[in-house]
């Protein structure tokens, strides 16, 4: 965890200077955001986020999957894919979430690229570990490996509220306008700091996660390092068939204990903002301390 967060000291000034300021965009036209998601075009967090975004002034385009597809990460899809024009400001992909990304940012915004992209609000939280497995997240690292500044944004859920009728997860729904008005006022904070440069550093995007509760309830804002743990782990059941499993998802306790690392911080009830690194590279302090371990690389080819 040192090291992850030493990777990012550089980065989190940055951030932490942009959230500080209280400035307004002073550009002339409107901040240009391509919308995206995991839980599909039509779902109502990333409803939530397109109200507070156009309600800001942003100029704002859709282009997410046709449905949903959570836990697919940074895939990709080789071969046909269906791509719908709903309106003009809004498409749908029969894709994945890295998909929708790169067809919106490559095809449907190649002559007009959006100054951030946003993934999300997603239905459940995206910490620690959970990142690479998130579409959520896996969006905006597309995003950030195609040169666009990007932030991911999920609303945490409560397992036990699964089965809630009429709307399962009521907590998370009735959370999603908190998260869309923090991502609006972030968005008009790093715009108006960049000073019409870019709004992240190249290579970043930023990881939100806002617990499912009322604003009252909220202790904070935290800039964190991603915990060990994430918010979930997978379990493995043997089904009554032979040879197949079932598997599903539960509540991972043990990220709570990371006491400042993102699941730390979001089991206390505080929003987590993390800086993540689109590029994969290792910081240069892990690198430089696997160079005597690995020794000479070129004796590893063997004899010409």
């Amino acid at each position: 965890m040192r090291a992850a967060s030493g990777r990012c000291c550089a980065v989190m000034a940055v951030v932490i200077g942009c959230l500080a300021m209280n400035t307004a965009w002073a550009e002339a036209r409107p901040v240009r955001v391509m919308l995206t998601n995991d839980d599909g075009y039509q779902a109502p967090g990333l409803a939530a986020v397109r109200g507070a975004l156009e309600a800001a002034g942003f100029d704002v385009t859709v282009v997410a999957p046709l449905r949903q597809q959570s836990g697919s990460g940074a895939r990709i899809t080789l071969g046909e894919m269906a791509v719908v024009a709903h309106d003009r400001a809004t498409w749908s992909v029969d894709g994945s979430p890295a998909d929708s990304a790169a067809y919106g940012l490559t095809e449907v915004l190649k002559q007009r690229a959006p100054d951030v992209v946003v993934s999300g609000a997603n239905l459940g939280q995206n910490l620690g570990a959970n990142v690479v497995s998130s579409g959520t997240v896996g969006a905006a690292v597309m995003a950030a490996q195609l040169g666009v500044p990007a932030i991911a944004v999920s609303v945490g859920l409560d397992m036990a509220q699964a089965k809630a009728q009429p709307t399962p997860f009521p907590d998370t729904v009735a959370a999603y306008p908190l998260a869309a008005d923090f991502v609006a006022r972030l968005i008009t904070r790093l715009a108006a700091a960049a000073g019409g440069g870019p709004v992240l550093p190249a290579n970043t995007l930023l990881n939100i996660n806002v617990p499912a509760r009322p604003a009252e309830q909220i202790k904070g804002v935290r800039l964190a390092p991603l915990a060990q743990h994430g918010g979930f782990r997978v379990v493995y059941r043997h089904s009554a068939e032979p040879a197949r499993v079932l598997s599903s998802i539960e509540v991972e306790p043990a990220g709570a204990n990371e006491v400042e690392a993102d699941a730390g911080w979001f089991a206390r009830d505080y929003i987590t903002v993390s800086v993540l690194r689109a590029d994969w590279n290792a910081a240069s302090v892990d690198s430089t301390a696997l160079r005597t371990r690995l020794g000479d690389l070129e004796s590893l080819r063997g004899a010409p």
